[in-house]
């Protein structure tokens, strides 16, 4: 494939290995560019089970090492909810930056165990005693970038790389200047304005 530019959207693990050798001072400081790993648990209760409302709600990791927070998607997406009988679906984030810390390593923990780690954070955090009636379990490795001492420099160092070099390349995306999504639209808006000359 021969293209005029390349606008690297993949996060910075992904995009290290496709760059060619001759870019391999830009591709280590990519694996430098570190991201955590997190397991997302989607609980489904029959009936209304919470007793508050509202978005949801983070944990301080001085209260929970492991545990990120949960979010009420039965009351923040209701357009979600089945049909029929009332239930209560949350969703619990859990590991981020603790996770090899608080699990261990990410290819042995069991989703049994990330299961029973969600249920009993909603039973202790909502008081929610009840089993689920449907349970999924995803672990999402190096899926959140984390901006560590340095950070700033490291970027620095990238895009300084790629103007040195006249390299027909743009990085956008969560590794690089902010993880939100508001982040990653406005710096992809800026990258292709630059393109365009604006």
């Amino acid at each position: 494939m021969s293209a005029d530019h390349l606008i690297g959207a993949v996060p910075a693990a992904v995009m290290s290995k496709l760059l060619s050798t001759f870019a391999e001072p830009m591709a280590k400081t990519l694996r430098e560019l570190s991201a955590a790993n997190v397991a997302v648990v989607n609980l489904e209760y029959d009936g209304e089970v919470l007793p508050v409302s509202g978005f949801g709600h983070l944990i301080p990791s001085f209260e929970d090492n492991v545990t990120l927070g949960i979010v009420y998607d039965s009351l923040a997406f209701p357009e979600h909810n089945r049909q029929g009988a009332s239930s209560t679906r949350l969703t619990v984030m859990i590991g981020g930056a603790w996770f090899e810390s608080g699990l261990g390593d990410p290819d042995s923990v069991s989703k049994e165990k990330l299961l029973s780690l969600a249920s009993e954070s909603v039973a202790t955090q909502l008081g929610v005693k009840e089993k689920p009636c449907r349970a999924i379990v995803n672990l999402n490795k190096r899926c959140i970038p984390q901006y560590t001492l340095g950070h700033w420099k490291r970027i620095d160092h990238l895009f300084s790389y790629i103007r040195q070099n006249s390299l027909p390349l743009s990085l956008i995306g969560a590794s690089y200047e902010g993880v939100s999504v508001n982040d990653c639209i406005y710096n992809a808006k800026k990258s292709v304005q630059r393109l365009m000359g604006g």
